[in-house]
């Protein structure tokens, strides 16, 4: 059933027209305790959920997203790839600096896939160095191959100053460029399964397990799990609280959400961002949908036919349905429906012959258009003949009009040829008179 329902959701993204716009409003009742949030629904590319997505945030372990797209875009085969631990490289580190355990391995050689179970599971500090010491050289290497890449996928409002996360004035981003950055981590080979996993046991390593509680049902007393979790990263700062970015993924409904800046405190140890993200999901699956606007059987005008030979209106129904992503229980006082089309039209009329075009509004976001068409056939209640006489009344005129001329000048010249044939024998008949 739920590849029929993946199918199904996916035919209807591709036939109706959808665009995203923040004035829609799609009916979330809840305060997140977040500070920054952003929420969209990827299957449509339509933000549902906006607060301080702009504002500069520190973004904590969630920095290992981006470590993750540089590593594996300048790594050509992750299992075959070893890089060596190096003392000097993980030195430093805050012993409470969460870690994968490298230091007890210095001078080995560990993959990369390894490493980056290691970077996103247990969100392993040592794993996030380890790696831009081999791809960039050290931290501030690494750093411009981070902040190219935000460059490039379009961030405005990002800067990262090193590869694990932990605080630097100069390292920053929002939720929503953090958003973009997981879009394009999810297009990675390797990353959505790497970080939807609860736990990997690399090779000579002791078990790694997810922080994302989201997405074990066995951690915290499943207080934090959430079905449909896919994902991503946990992240947390006394200076950034509590971040996490996710996916999620009903029945082929896909959603990604952000959130920064949730406030935390050891003693209530309550992870609000996690709690906050499930809220988000639980309404957007409740109460957000594809809506269909005007079906494709759906009388959108009603057309005069002249010489129609029964039926004398015509319906104009849409060549394409009109669908949105919008709450299901939309204001549909808030449409606009736009039509072009002509009051009048002579049969006959074939079935899905172009009338006109029907464009609709909801709340300032344009849902699409398309053409109104003929919903049957109408036919006229004039002859062939009596339709062609019509069709070319005045040539008719014309030609009957020059063959009156015509007639009439044959009728002159014989009127006066006639005339001089009995004027020429009256003539010879006096002669022989005289």
């Amino acid at each position: 059933m739920k590849k029929i329902a993946v199918i199904v959701f996916s035919a209807m993204m591709i036939c109706m027209s959808v665009f995203s716009a923040s004035a829609v409003d799609y009916g979330f009742d809840i305060d997140p305790v977040s500070k920054a949030v952003y929420m969209e629904n990827l299957n449509t590319k339509t933000v549902v959920y906006e607060k301080n997505s702009e504002q500069k945030m520190y973004p904590a372990s969630t920095t290992k997203i981006m470590t993750f797209i540089v590593t594996a875009e300048n790594v050509g085969d992750l299992d075959s790839t070893k890089v060596t631990v190096k003392q000097d490289v993980i030195d430093g580190l805050d012993p409470e600096s969460t870690v994968m355990g490298l230091a007890d391995h210095i001078g080995e050689q560990v993959s990369v896939r390894d490493l980056l179970y290691g970077l996103m599971l247990p969100s392993g500090n040592d794993a996030a160095l380890v790696l831009a010491d081999h791809i960039g050289g050290g931290i501030e290497g690494f750093a411009e191959k981070m902040n190219s890449k935000a460059a490039e996928l379009g961030c405005k409002g990002t800067h990262f100053a090193n590869p694990h996360g932990l605080y630097d004035t100069d390292h920053y981003t929002t939720a929503r460029d953090m958003a973009i950055i997981a879009k394009h981590a999810m297009t990675i080979p390797s990353f959505m399964e790497i970080c939807n996993t609860v736990s990997y046991t690399p090779n000579g390593f002791e078990t790694l397990h997810n922080t994302n509680y989201m997405i074990d049902q066995e951690a915290m007393g499943g207080m934090y799990y959430y079905e449909y979790t896919k994902g991503i990263k946990t992240g947390y700062l006394d200076e950034a609280g509590k971040c996490l970015v996710t996916s999620s993924d009903k029945d082929g409904d896909k959603y990604l959400c952000v959130c920064f800046g949730a406030d935390y405190d050891y003693e209530e140890n309550v992870n609000y961002a996690m709690l906050d993200t499930a809220k988000l999901y639980k309404q957007a699956y409740e109460n957000l949908g594809v809506q269909t606007i005007y079906g494709t059987n759906d009388s959108v005008a009603s057309v005069d036919v002249k010489n129609a030979r029964d039926k004398r209106t015509l319906s104009a129904v849409p060549e394409k349905a009109i669908s949105a992503f919008l709450p299901k229980n939309y204001d549909k006082n808030k449409l606009k429906t736009e039509t072009n089309c002509p009051q009048q039209v002579e049969a006959p009329v074939k079935k899905g012959d172009v009338l006109g075009t029907v464009s609709v509004n909801y709340d300032g976001l344009d849902l699409g258009s398309t053409n109104l068409i003929a919903a049957e056939d109408i036919e006229s209640d004039i002859s062939p003949v009596g339709k062609f006489v019509r069709e070319n009344l005045t040539v008719i005129i014309v030609i009957a009009a020059a063959v009156l001329v015509i007639a009439l000048l044959i009728i002159l010249v014989t009127v006066h040829s006639s005339r001089k044939r009995r004027k020429a024998r009256e003539g010879r008949g006096s002669r022989y008179r005289d």
